[in-house]
């Protein structure tokens, strides 16, 4: 990947996170990065190829960090509790998740990224799946939609109280009970 693609896509990420992906224009990429509105069309035509772009990085990098996770952390509570600090960490950086964001916003993006986030999601309630079958739950399909739904919920309501403690109270029963 270019230099330059690259950080335009960190821009986007960074700027998606903070405002939300309509909080920005092709403009503001430009103009923070220091380059033509021509050179961010050049790597994205319209604004939902990079959208397409953010989202398959993000399930591509999100897919490695759990593979770490599950290769470093060998107790799934731990790895849990690593997912919880990683999402309080963001908001600490006035982040919030990304595809979350992104759905959010879900009747501004193309049915392309509609799909791109769906399986995102559909990765991440597989892995909570998988980590919480290990902690033996009894239906862990179904406690990782609530853990997951706990967490998409809790992050705009940290980020709306400004306090990023409300994460881990809202899923406290997930790695602690």
């Amino acid at each position: 990947m270019s230099d330059t693609r690259t950080r335009i896509l960190d821009l986007a990420n960074q700027l998606t996170q903070s405002r939300g992906f309509n909080g920005f224009s092709y403009l503001d990429l430009a103009a923070e990065i220091g380059i033509k509105n021509s050179s961010i069309h050049y790597h994205f035509k319209a604004k939902s190829d990079l959208a397409l772009a953010m989202v398959d990085r993000h399930r591509e990098t999100t897919a490695e960090s759990f593979a770490r996770l599950d290769h470093d952390i060998d107790d799934p509570r731990e790895r849990l509790l690593s997912v919880v600090r990683y999402f309080e960490a963001d908001l600490r950086d006035g982040k919030i998740c990304l595809c979350g964001m992104m759905a959010a916003e879900l009747q501004s993006v193309s049915e392309e990224v509609r799909r791109e986030l769906a399986l995102y999601f559909r990765k991440f309630q597989d892995w909570l799946s998988k980590q919480l079958s290990e902690m033996g739950y009894s239906d862990p399909p179904r406690a990782a939609l609530q853990f997951l739904s706990a967490l998409e919920g809790s992050l705009l309501l940290a980020r709306l109280q400004g306090d990023v403690t409300v994460v881990g109270q809202a899923l406290d029963g997930f790695v602690n009970g």
